[in-house]
């Protein structure tokens, strides 16, 4: 391989890579932009150890919603019932006494969430994120975009996450399309130099 070619392929790769990352920036940033309504939340149950939680579900292109409250009522032997994304999860015990204790988050990012958004209320006084019992509506996802941008829902998330699997495996995604297109282009551009 004679010098031009190495410092072309680095030159490739490293506009791959500036692509990748503005890509992913982009593809978690625009879907949040675009949220105007839900699909309308599903509402179960899960269990973590003693403890069980409402959750309520929502998703639409690029920005997934999960929005758990405790409940009251404790199991007698623990058990793990109910599936959840890691990002969701609710916080370890133990919780606070108050039957209103939710933990809802927000996910942004295309094809895989690479950050969070999360906010966790005790009690009546913050009427968001509402009750999951009652999150059966196609609003509360918009609602939570809303929050993250202006705080004037909830006050803002009380945590951002970063999801680095997913932010990793989006840069290595649109690196990797970036450095075909590349390495087309400049296949192309070769041959059209040569024929002159």
């Amino acid at each position: 391989m004679t010098n031009r070619a190495v410092q072309t392929a680095v030159l490739r790769v490293a506009l791959a890579v500036a692509t990748g990352a503005a890509a992913t920036a982009a593809m978690t940033l625009i879907p949040l932009l675009l949220v105007e309504r839900g699909r309308g939340c599903t509402i179960g149950n899960v269990f973590r150890g003693v403890t069980g939680w409402f959750v309520a579900r929502d998703e639409v292109f690029g920005v997934r919603w999960v929005n758990l409250q405790l409940m009251s009522e404790r199991l007698i032997n623990p058990v793990q019932v109910g599936e959840l994304p890691a990002w969701a999860e609710p916080p370890s015990a133990p919780y606070p006494v108050d039957d209103l204790y939710r933990v809802a988050t927000l996910a942004a990012g295309w094809p895989l969430p690479s950050c969070s958004f999360r906010w966790i209320v005790v009690g009546k006084a913050q009427a968001f994120p509402m009750v999951a019992e009652a999150d059966d509506q196609d609003t509360s996802i918009s609602y939570a975009t809303e929050d993250v941008f202006r705080g004037n829902r909830g006050g803002g998330p009380t945590e951002t996450t970063v999801l680095w699997r997913g932010a990793l495996a989006n840069l290595m995604l649109y690196a990797g399309l970036a450095y075909l297109f590349l390495a087309w282009r400049g296949r192309a551009v070769v041959r059209r130099l040569d024929s002159v």
